[in-house]
């Protein structure tokens, strides 16, 4: 019998706050996921927002985040600066997806989530709480490493990931087709790390209160509108990257 290699498969990602379908897809096809918040928070972006989608259009949630003099802060640093946000976030969740199909089973797990993080000091914590409880709803088993708890040796920002894919033991990279636009495919093969990219043209609709369906909005309202079959709606679908791509 042919022995077959096997790959271990890395995704490298800053945390965001309860993120759309693509992001649980890449976290998915890893065999180790990074949280890479070591680098700068980026304002009016992912991080601290997200929306839902209602009959008159999308609801924006936003965590209030400190920025004022802080100026170069990494997400990790990045301080809530008012805690009520999460008490509001949970009655707009609940009031958006209140009639949607499988919201009654999911609302007590959800609430005890804001719950849990509606004093915590910093955005990454609450975000990767919210993260890994949504990755455990949806039966993803994934190992999730947090890039504070590894060594790197270099600032320069496409080396870096892949000595983070080194670190963790992975043999292959897997991006967002965002990921494309500055990485130099070469500096992966020289390393004999193989790249490869998620495409998220394959999503199928589902039940969305909504006329006009859209895709990108929190995992939250795939969850409320399909309960357990959420997680057959991450089809996205991958592709190997070539050095000469």
């Amino acid at each position: 019998m042919v022995s077959v290699p096997v790959m271990t498969r890395a995704v490298i990602l800053q945390s965001n706050y309860i993120p759309w379908k693509g992001y649980f897809d890449l976290l998915n096809s890893a065999d180790v996921f990074v949280v890479y918040d070591s680098v700068q928070f980026t304002k009016n972006d992912w991080r601290n927002r997200n929306k839902l989608i209602s009959p008159v259009g999308p609801v924006w949630l936003t965590i209030p985040v400190e920025t004022s003099g802080a100026f170069g802060q990494t997400i990790r640093e990045v301080r809530i600066a008012d805690h009520r946000w999460a008490r509001k976030h949970w009655s707009t969740i609940s009031q958006t997806l209140a009639k949607t199909a499988h919201f009654s089973a999911v609302q007590d797990e959800w609430r005890g989530w804001y719950d849990a993080v509606a004093n915590f000091e910093l955005l990454h914590e609450v975000n990767v709480h919210l993260l890994s409880r949504i990755a455990l709803q949806l039966g993803i088993k994934t190992k999730i490493v947090d890039v504070a708890e590894l060594t790197l040796s270099t600032s320069d920002r496409i080396e870096r990931l892949v000595e983070i894919c080194s670190l963790v033991g992975a043999d292959t990279y897997l991006t967002g087709p965002a990921g494309l636009s500055y990485i130099n495919p070469k500096t992966f093969a020289d390393e004999g790390i193989a790249l490869e990219v998620m495409r998220y043209d394959g999503y199928p609709t589902h039940a969305q209160r909504s006329t006009d369906f859209v895709h990108g909005v929190s995992i939250l309202d795939l969850i409320a509108n399909t309960g357990d079959a959420a997680r057959t709606h991450l089809r996205g679908s991958i592709e190997p990257v070539t050095e000469h791509a």
